[in-house]
């Protein structure tokens, strides 16, 4: 851990490069020294189907979601939070400055009474 999924509006690929914001938040967090590198995982995915705010079809959203291991300060969890959201806001700017897209990052912490996990990564 930390698990990082990445979901994005229908369409949203063609405003924000996804690949780039992907490799930005995996990087934030996996360089940070604050976790395993060898424990980070992100992954994203496109809504097949969405609406945002109005409805209107220029409208976008990005949530990213990191779920972390308990036992850090929430000093800790807010600098990492905050990694992760500058690293996709950079990528992400040019669409929120062109406005109708949001941005939004939350920091969830896993439970381990009620998680079941193998690995045998690196």
């Amino acid at each position: 851990m930390p698990h990082i999924v990445i979901e994005y509006s229908e369409g949203a690929g063609s405003r924000i490069d996804m690949p780039a914001l992907v490799k930005a938040v995996h990087r934030s967090v996996r360089d940070s020294g604050a976790v395993k590198p060898n424990a980070v995982r992100t992954f994203a995915r496109e809504a097949t189907y969405s609406l945002v705010a109005d409805e209107d079809p220029a409208n976008q959203f990005v949530q990213i979601i990191m779920r972390i291991a308990p036992g850090r300060p929430a000093d800790e969890k807010r600098q990492i939070l905050q990694r992760v959201y500058d690293a996709a806001a950079n990528i992400a700017r040019p669409a929120l400055d062109e406005g109708r897209c949001a941005l939004r990052a939350d920091l969830i912490q896993s439970d381990p009474d009620f998680a079941i996990h193998e690995t045998t990564l690196p």
